[in-house]
């Protein structure tokens, strides 16, 4: 992880004397960048925001070349697994899900062994797949059963990554503004802040 001093930012990136990407400091102020290895290849990522990064591969000795990051999602996170509907009900399948406390609930993570071309709930769709990329899938389970569904996913619409939150609510998904879903998770750990804020986008075309 390369992170620059506090009140500088990244404006420049070369690899030698080659000029890779040139950042818009009008509009972007990056401060994070990650050399990535994934078996033989190489990647860097820069965060121009924490929801907006821009993915480089490593082509030869010293060059990259500038690269999406849906590819970035197929050929390296998801590398090799199909694409089939993922049904959160069955959270309490450890074949899809590992369990964990989540104080007086659970927590289930998605295990990612195959890449959700759909959320459902049964059979109610919990968000819309439209130009998403599911990164993590997250059920959380109260001692009441109250659930809360949170999907993390690259929306390509505006190659911008997004947390967002959902619940049952007459008998329909729906997406839960970021103060409910924080009473809701609080209320069964203690622990989750009230005041949480992802630092991605929370706003999804994905809910409507």
């Amino acid at each position: 992880v390369l992170t620059v001093k506090e009140g500088l930012r990244f404006k420049t990136l070369k690899v030698g004397d080659k000029t890779l990407f040139n950042v818009d400091t009008g509009k972007h102020t990056p401060v994070k960048a990650f050399k990535l290895k994934h078996e033989s290849d190489e990647w860097f990522k820069l965060d121009l925001h924490a929801a907006q990064p821009k993915m480089f591969k490593k082509k030869g000795d010293k060059e990259y070349s500038e690269s999406k990051f849906e590819t970035y999602y197929d050929e390296v996170l998801f590398k090799g697994k199909s694409a089939k509907e993922l049904d959160v009900s069955k959270f309490e399948d450890t074949s899809l899900f590992t369990p964990s406390a989540f104080g007086t609930g659970k927590k289930y993570t998605f295990k990612k062994d195959f890449k959700p071309s759909k959320v459902l709930f049964e059979k109610k769709e919990v968000g819309k797949p439209n130009n998403a990329k599911y990164l993590e899938v997250f059920v959380f389970v109260g001692a009441d059963s109250k659930k809360v569904v949170r999907l993390d996913y690259f929306y390509t619409g505006d190659s911008r990554l997004k947390e967002t939150y959902f619940e049952l609510k007459d008998d329909k998904w729906v997406q839960m503004s970021q103060a409910d879903a924080n009473k809701a998770l609080n209320a069964m750990d203690s622990s989750w802040s009230s005041d949480y804020k992802p630092v991605v986008d929370k706003f999804s075309p994905l809910a409507v």
